[in-house]
């Protein structure tokens, strides 16, 4: 036969117990949801950055990477240290093409934390130059973006077409 204390002792634990199990269920379904939106956002992020290479906007495509020395933008082996070296990379990219049209397959945001995500995909991204020559070929991406000031923008870039054999 349990005593009055001993009986009390264990409903209050497993009070505390449920208690513990309840917030830690709520806590992962805070995160879940908030993984949800902040995978969302980088989404919406990532394709405004691509509509706007679409539209052979280098200006507008860089209003979403981060200005500063921190950030790195990497493209078939070459490393662009600093976001003018990488702007003016892209600017001289889009000179004599006239229709960019680059497509993300299934692109994947991996929640690093509240205010780091990375974005991995590989892609399809066809050109036309202004002499009526077009091109299309297969890319693969990793970005990370931060947010900052409440906007995600895009930290470190690293793009690369597969080598030809």
């Amino acid at each position: 036969m349990q005593t009055k204390s001993k009986l009390t002792r264990r409903v209050v634990s497993a009070i505390v117990l449920l208690t513990v199990a309840l917030g830690l269920a709520q806590a992962g379904a805070d995160r879940t949801a908030s993984d949800d939106a902040i995978v969302k956002a980088v989404l919406e992020t990532n394709a405004k950055m691509t509509q706007a290479a679409n539209n052979l906007d280098a200006d507008s495509f860089f209003t979403y990477i981060l200005d500063s020395d921190q950030c790195v933008i990497i493209q078939n082996g070459k490393v662009f240290k600093t976001r003018p070296e990488a702007l003016e990379a892209v600017k001289r990219g889009f000179m004599g093409v006239s229709k960019i049209d680059r497509r993300y397959d299934n692109p994947q945001v991996t929640v690093i934390s509240p205010n780091v995500a990375l974005l991995a995909s590989e892609g399809t991204v066809t050109a036309t130059m202004t002499d009526g020559r077009s091109m299309e070929t297969r890319f693969a991406v990793s970005l990370i973006f931060v947010q900052r000031d409440g906007q995600w923008k895009l930290l470190h870039g690293h793009y690369s077409m597969p080598a030809r054999m």
